[in-house]
C-alpha cells in the first residue's frame, strides 16, 4: 500500500535527480596530493562507492569509454587546534577537508568546491593520535560526498 502511494504521487528518491544528471559510465579521477596521497586514495575510493551505490552507474577504468567523469583535481587537508592540556599539548582539534568536484557530462561541466569538518579529540600517544586524526578525516570525506550528492541531485532537479 504505501509503496503504491509512494509511486503514485510522483516520488524520485534525491540519488534519482542525480542519476538523470550523470549518464554512465562514470570516469572517476583523483589527483593524489605530495602531502597527503594516501587520503586521495580514500576519496577515490569513497566516489567510486558513490557512483555504484548511490547513482547505481558503472565505474570505467578508462575515460574514452565513459560519458561521465567526476575529476578531484585538488584537495586540502588542513588542522586547527581547539583545545588545549595544562602543558600547552593540543587535546582537541578540528579536521578541516576541502574538495574541488568537476562534474563532466556530455551536456555540461560543473564545479563544486565543498569543504567539511570533524571535531578529534587526541590522547597522550602517538599511535592513538594517529589512528583518530585518519579517522576524523575518513568521516570528513563521508560527510564531503554527502554534500557532492546532494549536490548533484540538486542540479538534476532543476534540470
Amino acid at each position: 500500500m504505501t509503496a503504491l502511494i509512494i509511486t503514485g504521487c510522483g516520488y524520485k528518491p534525491v540519488a534519482q535527480y542525480g542519476r538523470d544528471l550523470l549518464p554512465g559510465p562514470v570516469y572517476v579521477d583523483v589527483r593524489l596530493s605530495g602531502v597527503e596521497p594516501q587520503n586521495g586514495v580514500y576519496l577515490k575510493d569513497e566516489i567510486i562507492r558513490l557512483v555504484k551505490n548511490r547513482f547505481h552507474k558503472r565505474v570505467s577504468l578508462n575515460k574514452a569509454e565513459a560519458l561521465s567523469q567526476i575529476v578531484v583535481p585538488s584537495y586540502t587537508i588542513d588542522y586547527s587546534a581547539l583545545t588545549y592540556d595544562n602543558n600547552g599539548y593540543v587535546t582537541r582539534y578540528r579536521v578541516t577537508v576541502e574538495i574541488m568536484f568537476n562534474l563532466i557530462t556530455p551536456k555540461e561541466k560543473l564545479n563544486k568546491q565543498i569543504s567539511s569538518t570533524e571535531d578529534v579529540s587526541i590522547q597522550p600517544g602517538s599511535l592513538t593520535s594517529s589512528v583518530a586524526r585518519d579517522a576524523a578525516i575518513r568521516v570528513a570525506i563521508r560527510k564531503a560526498m554527502d554534500q557532492f550528492v546532494a549536490y548533484v541531485a540538486q542540479k538534476g532537479y532543476t534540470k
